[in-house]
């Protein structure tokens, strides 16, 4: 039997789980939301559960493989017992001019819940609790090791007057931390016992994987509430708006620039002008037959002045990369609007960029599998899963006319800034 993993993502509204196996065909996915009154990770372990359940009967499963957002946090006792949860885009409070992302929402953490913090036998991570939940083994996910400073040091965390020992350690990223059938909440799960759990990480990293953004040249547009284009590079290549990371691999590096609301713009626009209620298809059906130039004395479509300022905005931060790598990478989609059609045509005739949809748009969920496998034996290493895995579905190029037109409106919206 063709073995498969279940990749599991949790987001912040909804936690997202597919069935992929060897060849990375998608063979089944679901999605579960969260309940907006509560605040608790254990909703993600009943998310889970509502998951498999969905995907049910399961076939054969070489690993359960688990990334999510972050820096959420969330506690246990010693006893087992959840504490209070913190999401990650909650506002934190205090001054921290340190370069980690989990120090001022440890000190958040502590100082909003005292008491919690004190009881406390493990923070966690969203997706490292889910992990635990599953096998009873406490870890932290370092995608790789040149993100600990952005995690943590023990000087840093002195510095800060934090106690590390709720720190659980570390492990990296497609490793197998346990078994099914051993964890606390295993009961509430209907999953076979004694498969493999992998640690997938945080989303974007198993994002990286999973669009095969992991050699030199490769890039990925990542979008949903927000978005992040990242091109893989052999050097670091710092330049103004270019964040550099470590890559997805040992001894590359990631040039970013993120958009931080480009679909939560969109969404409010949608929510705020009455049509929440309409499928997104539709809105971007009646935008693309506006026209590009109203006619005089015509007032531009309101969507349209929206999603231009988007596109305009995605291919400023695309030219940027560009510069900064000297590749001109076709960029590989993965996130909620990579499902929009209408909306991946138009961002190429806006950008003049080249934009590829893979087998899997969420890019989470294949970067989960393909770490799934790799760490199982299904195959050599990452680089060689990601060949094997990750598919071009859809090519989307620019319409040479109306890149023209496009062209002429983004110099002058770039005149008006």
């Amino acid at each position: 039997m063709n073995r498969a993993v279940l990749a599991v993502d949790i987001g912040t509204s909804s936690l997202k789980a597919a069935i992929i196996d060897i060849k990375g065909n998608a063979l089944a996915a679901s999605r579960c939301r969260f309940p907006e009154t509560r605040r608790s990770c254990v909703d993600w372990a009943l998310a889970l559960a509502d998951a498999v359940t969905i995907l049910s009967p399961l076939p054969e499963l070489a690993a359960v493989s688990i990334s999510g957002n972050g820096p959420t946090l969330a506690s246990v006792d010693p006893g087992g017992n959840p504490g209070p949860t913190l999401l990650w885009n909650e506002p934190v409070r205090g001054a921290y001019g340190g370069k980690s992302l989990f120090i001022p929402r440890l000190l958040e953490f502590r100082d909003r819940w005292p008491a919690e913090w004190d009881a406390a036998r493990h923070v966690l991570s969203g997706p490292e609790w889910l992990m635990w939940a599953l096998t009873g083994e406490a870890v932290t996910v370092l995608p790789e090791r040149r993100f600990e400073t952005a995690y943590w040091t023990i000087p840093e965390l002195a510095e800060a007057g934090l106690d590390g020992s709720r720190l659980a350690p570390w492990v990296d990223a497609g490793t197998v931390i346990g078994r099914t059938g051993t964890g606390p909440y295993s009961p509430r799960i209907p999953l076979p016992a004694g498969i493999p759990v992998v640690a997938g990480g945080p989303d974007f990293y198993v994002a990286l994987v999973g669009t095969a953004t992991v050699e030199p040249g490769t890039a990925c547009d990542r979008a949903g509430t927000s978005e992040g284009l990242n091109a893989c590079t052999s050097t670091p290549t710092p330049a103004p708006g270019v964040r550099i990371l470590p890559g997805a691999l040992g001894g590359l590096w990631n040039a970013a620039c993120l958009l931080p609301d480009t679909g939560a713009a969109f969404h409010e626009w949608r929510k705020s002008s009455g049509q929440s209620g309409r499928p997104y298809p539709e809105i971007m059906r009646e935008i693309l037959a506006s026209d590009i130039r109203p006619r005089h004395g015509e007032a531009p479509h309101p969507g349209r002045l929206l999603v231009e300022d988007i596109g305009f905005s995605v291919r400023e931060a695309g030219e940027r990369l560009a510069a900064a790598t000297g590749f001109n990478p076709a960029w590989r989609l993965s996130g909620g609007q990579a499902r929009n059609a209408l909306w991946n045509r138009m961002k190429a005739d806006m950008t003049g960029f080249a934009f590829e949809l893979t087998g899997t748009p969420d890019g989470e969920l294949m970067g989960d599998a393909i770490l799934g496998f790799t760490a199982t034996g299904g195959y050599g290493d990452v680089r060689e899963a990601c060949r094997a895995m990750v598919r071009v579905a859809e090519r989307y190029e620019p319409d040479p006319g109306l890149l023209a037109e496009y062209s002429e409106k983004y110099l002058e919206w770039k005149d008006a800034r």
